[in-house]
């Protein structure tokens, strides 16, 4: 989120910071010389505002995600195993290629070189060329910049965690605040608020309090209306959408503007203001929660009294920040996905100007500064220009502001025009290296194609430049990739799934070189099943409880993953929930609902993985209940949920889609317990295993019986069909079960579980498969 835009002229920045930096002698005595009988209070509200900042950035990830995800495509697996070659699969990804200079701006990278294979074929201009194939449409240019938000936001949401991990919390991604017992998002329930920041019905009527460019989008877009008729759902990526996308990211330029003055004087009542009550807070008590907090206004003002909060010296001679680093909870984890990890010495930094992880000593001085680094990272790549200046003149009078004030980059006069300082852009190189081209891609990846044409602008900047490609290049065209397009406009022009979009060259090759993988006109056909009028509203709520129960798997894992309870990253869970949100749209044209939840498991239930594999009712043809979907091992709830590509041992340790612990692997729908079972309930019909990576070699699984009486298990011998021969003759070991690289998770899930279950023929053979549902048709395998 931006708290003001860097690049427009409506505010005299210096002037407005001026004004609100100062602190009167009595507010600096409360600070400085604060009653020690507040301590309790004050570490309870320092750390309730901690987790106030992981919400503000939590609440963008899914809202920004759902608009991305309603951008119609396609996109190629990246597979350099050669698993789907061809095979293209619903909703769009980050793509690689360039931005044709007629929507190309001064902030955008022209890689327009990278991808010119023959300069001699003629100029830009020439149809032939080979370079033209790699010109961006306007959806893919659209997704790759809003793409390139919702990876940043993540990277926000990992410093304001960190941050609260160094100051004794133990951040929570699933707060009450955003989220009810049913892990439904009754934050974007028509609401008209930003949680912790503004409710749009406080502020005034006068759009002229808007900067220039907001308040024309917004006359524009919204005809007669004014703030107080926005609201927050999360759902297609319209102009509406962007434009309040734009409003979210510029709160902090026109806070106290667009605010109704009433709101802004002390209550009759309470004798404090709705918004921008100056911190530390008299009236907290130490039970109190981030609900509890004030509206701040805006996200500069959140960091403001957050760190009047970690400023705050006590008449014992103690400070806040002592007693909060001193805790038992301050050994909670330091995380640094982005430019670290473990046991992976190829990967490169891709934030080196950013340290991620806070693993400094108890110098206040290093500390402060450490702190001070996080909050203007955030802030200048999207929270706000200017918020770190502010917070260090407040305090001009410190080392650690003088210090951070004094290291202060100097424009230069010959950078590439920028509104983010250059420690905090991605690093080109180190994108490239971590996220290399797969076959079907040559030049570079999709994913560091977009993160690299993006990386000198901030979120405002992103926006303002989406918002104008929807304005300019929604009405229809004669040139389909010169029109901008959602899920709902590309239904209701009247267009249905085809063998050509998910097979654009023909031949269904991936089906002839993988036989095990669903002929593609049979996953056409049920994507189009899937929306005919007597399925949609079912197919709309099964999708948006896949979506919501993929997403809380995210949320809890990260609670598992701060906590210390894990060292496993959900990686693989980012891609998951963009694919379960995806295919919501891809299949109805409507946004998954992400407000009304999904029915909680019951604590007594074995649930099992996919289509027909229930070990409470043997026999039944059924998929397993919503409640269970996910898409990532790190989310995986219980005993008997696994099913994707990404095998695990049977013992702890590795990460799915990186490296495994060595030994016997966790077979699908029959795995022992959390975080052993790979991904993806249910399993996608075309899930196939990929080759193991580095020196596991060992293509073996053990499986297990389940005790439904007392939810017990135990090892047992996989059973060879009386063709083969049993491999292991040990007495003391277990008969495990071979598999191979390239055959489909669910052939091997089956095998498993009719081992599991005693359902096997006198020949050692299992009973046959049932056909697969339109869903996990449907539904493309993990990544």
């Amino acid at each position: 989120m931006n708290v003001q835009n860097k690049t427009g002229p409506s505010v005299a920045v210096d002037t407005e910071i001026d004004a609100n930096i100062l602190l009167s002698s009595a507010q600096k005595q409360k600070i400085k010389v604060r009653d020690s009988k507040y301590k309790a209070a004050d570490l309870s509200c320092l750390r309730a505002i901690a987790q106030a900042a992981i919400n503000v950035e939590l609440f963008t990830i899914p809202l920004y995600m759902s608009g991305l995800y309603s951008i119609q495509g396609t996109h190629q697996i990246a597979d350099s195993l050669t698993l789907y070659p061809g095979r293209y699969w619903p909703g769009l990804g980050p793509t690689a290629g360039y931005i044709p200079e007629i929507r190309r701006n001064q902030y955008d990278v022209n890689l327009t070189a990278l991808f010119d294979t023959d300069t001699s074929a003629g100029n830009s201009d020439d149809a032939n060329k080979p370079a033209k194939k790699y010109e961006l449409s306007v959806n893919q240019q659209v997704f790759n910049g809003v793409y390139s938000v919702f990876i940043e936001e993540m990277l926000h949401l990992q410093l304001a965690s960190n941050m609260a991990s160094k100051l004794g919390l133990t951040p929570s991604f699933t707060s009450q605040a955003l989220i009810d017992e049913k892990y439904g998002w009754k934050c974007y329930n028509n609401k008209s608020s930003i949680p912790h920041i503004l409710n749009f019905a406080d502020c005034t009527t006068d759009l002229s309090k808007l900067s220039p460019a907001v308040q024309a989008y917004f006359k524009q877009i919204f005809p007669n209306k004014t703030l107080q008729d926005l609201r927050v759902n999360a759902t297609e990526l319209s102009k509406e959408q962007t434009l309040l996308f734009m409003l979210i990211e510029e709160t902090e330029e026109n806070a106290h503007k667009i605010i109704q003055p009433e709101f802004l004087k002390p209550n009759a009542d309470t004798q404090r203001p709705k918004y921008f009550e100056q911190a530390p807070y008299d009236w907290w008590k130490p039970n109190y929660k981030e609900s509890d907090l004030p509206l701040f206004g805006s996200i500069g003002h959140m960091y403001l009294s957050y760190w009047d909060y970690i400023q705050i010296q006590y008449d014992d001679g103690t400070s806040l920040l002592d007693y909060a680093t001193i805790q038992p909870t301050c050994e909670a984890s330091q995380r640094d996905y982005f430019n670290e990890r473990p046991g992976n010495d190829e990967y490169q930094a891709q934030f080196p100007g950013i340290i991620g992880s806070l693993n400094v000593n108890s110098d206040h001085t290093a500390l402060k500064e450490a702190l001070m680094n996080n909050v203007n990272a955030i802030t200048d790549q999207g929270e706000g220009d200017g918020v770190a200046d502010m917070l260090c003149k407040r305090w001009a009078n410190e080392i650690w502001a003088q210090n951070f004030l004094a290291s202060k980059e100097s424009p230069s006069n010959d950078a590439h025009p920028s509104t983010v300082e250059e420690k905090f852009q991605p690093s080109a190189d180190a994108l490239k290296a971590d996220y290399p081209a797969s076959c079907s891609e040559d030049h570079i990846s999709g994913s560091a194609c977009a993160r690299i044409t993006n990386k000198y602008k901030d979120h405002f900047q992103i926006f303002t430049d989406t918002l104008k490609l929807i304005v300019d290049f929604e009405p229809p065209s004669s040139n389909s990739s010169e029109r901008y397009m959602t899920w709902p406009t590309w239904f209701a022009d009247g267009n249905t799934w085809s063998c050509e979009l998910l097979d654009p060259k023909g031949g269904d090759i991936a089906h002839a070189t993988n036989p095990q993988l669903p002929e593609v006109a049979s996953v056409v056909q049920a994507l189009n099943n899937l929306r005919l009028t007597t399925n949609i509203n079912d197919t709309h709520q099964l999708f948006s409880s896949s979506a919501v129960g993929t997403i809380k798997g995210l949320t809890t894992a990260l609670d598992r993953y701060w906590s210390g309870k894990t060292e496993d990253f959900p990686g693989p869970a980012m891609g998951g929930s963009g694919d379960r949100i995806s295919i919501c749209w891809a299949t109805t044209g409507i946004a998954p609902d992400l407000v009304s939840g999904i029915d909680p498991q019951s604590a007594d239930t074995l649930y099992h993985a996919c289509q027909g594999m229930s070990y409470n009712n043997i026999g039944t043809n059924d998929l397993p209940p919503p409640e269970v979907y996910h898409s990532c091992k790190g989310s995986n709830d219980c005993k008997a949920q696994g099913g994707c590509g990404f095998v695990h041992s049977t013992t702890p340790g590795g990460s799915c889609g990186g490296s495994v612990s060595s030994g016997p692997k966790s077979a699908p729908a029959d795995n022992k317990c959390n975080n052993l079972g790979g991904c993806a309930v249910p399993i996608s019909a075309s899930q196939l295993f990929p080759k193991l990576s580095g020196d596991d070699q060992e293509y073996d699984m053990q499986l297990f019986k389940f005790n439904l009486k007392d939810n017990s298990f135990s090892a047992i011998d996989y059973t060879y069909p009386k063709s083969q021969a049993a491999l292991s003759d040990k007495s003391d070991e277990c008969v495990l079960m071979p598999y191979k690289n390239g055959d489909a998770v669910y052939n091997i899930a089956w095998q498993a579980y009719s081992n599991a279950n005693g359902l096997l023929d006198d020949n050692g053979k299992p009973p046959e498969q049932p056909m697969p549902s339109d869903i996990r048709l449907a539904l493309p395998p993990s990544t």
